[in-house]
């Protein structure tokens, strides 16, 4: 089964990810591996990546991110960049307002060379839709949430 979640911007933009199952078979692993589709969506194109894997607590890590990116007062000055290497993912927040934070999101065009292109957008959301994103990503990794404290 394969869930889905996406963080709107302002203007048209969002980001995607999807996350799945590959059998341990396809990937010759002892276990299946949760992976994840990432797809960029700007107002001029749609950038789809698929099945790339990410590193451990990936999930826990981008709630966490994102709670304090709609939490913190400045957090341009206050979050480091979210950086997961094995998905080739980088998240940074350029600048906020009381209502707005305005993300960067970097993606390596392929997860597995480290002098890879990148795939680069930037887009405004609400605090309150980082908010509520900070909740409802969990939904990757196949948990459930009533609530969030904000820590990992």
């Amino acid at each position: 089964m394969r869930e889905g979640f996406r963080l709107p911007g302002y203007g048209g933009a969002a980001v995607f990810l999807r996350s799945h199952a590959v059998p341990a078979r396809v990937l010759d692993t002892a276990a299946p591996i949760l992976v994840f589709d990432v797809g960029l969506l700007s107002p001029d194109e749609y950038n789809q990546y698929l099945s790339r894997r990410a590193d451990d607590g990936f999930v826990e890590r981008l709630s966490t991110f994102f709670f304090h990116a709609a939490a913190d007062f400045h957090p341009e000055l206050s979050l480091p960049t979210f950086i997961d290497e094995t998905l080739g993912l980088t998240i940074s927040v350029r600048s906020s307002t009381d209502q707005r934070v305005e993300l960067e999101f970097s993606l390596a065009g392929d997860a597995t060379g480290s002098d890879s292109e990148r795939d680069e957008m930037g887009f405004e959301t609400s605090r309150v839709v980082l908010a509520t994103s900070a909740q409802s990503v969990g939904r990757l990794s196949g948990r459930t949430s009533s609530h969030f404290d904000g820590e990992a």
